[in-house]
């Protein structure tokens, strides 16, 4: 295990420890577990891909299938 140093705020500090309590855990535990939830849910949430930036990009061109094809064969 890697030992590390964190500095929180005294109200966040509160909180935490409050919460590690309630559960019957230390706090190292409850800070543990709740990284270790988090880094879970962002693995299994399905990557949302973000395409605003190619928005309006084939406005001013001709996509008809017939302007398609004929570039195709050229």
């Amino acid at each position: 295990m890697h030992r590390t140093q964190i500095y929180f705020e005294e109200s966040l500090f509160e909180e935490l420890k409050s919460q590690a309590n309630t559960l019957g855990i230390s706090l190292s535990a409850y800070i543990r577990d709740t990284l270790k939830k988090d880094l879970q849910e962002k693995k299994n949430k399905p990557q949302s891909n973000d395409f605003s930036q190619f928005s309006g990009m084939w406005e001013d061109r001709d996509t008809t299938q017939e302007s398609l094809r004929e570039q195709a064969w050229k």
